[in-house]
């Protein structure tokens, strides 16, 4: 994974799927930038990132 690097992350709340880029790595976490959004996503388990952002829960997975 790298700053870049482009992620499909998943809102768990409505099934939809969008691309953003990873612009922060960092222990345990890293931050996805999507439009004018960022992200804060934490490791969850097994390379699955979970974030919050407005009441909606976000997921990626390193898939690498």
């Amino acid at each position: 994974m790298n700053i870049g690097q482009e992620a499909l992350v998943v809102c768990t709340d409505n099934d939809k799927t969008v691309k953003g880029k990873i612009i922060r790595l960092y222990r345990g976490g890293l931050d996805v930038a999507i439009d004018n959004t960022i992200i804060k996503m934490q490791l969850k388990k097994n390379n699955v990132y979970v974030g919050l952002l407005h009441g909606l829960e976000f997921t990626f997975t390193d898939n690498h």
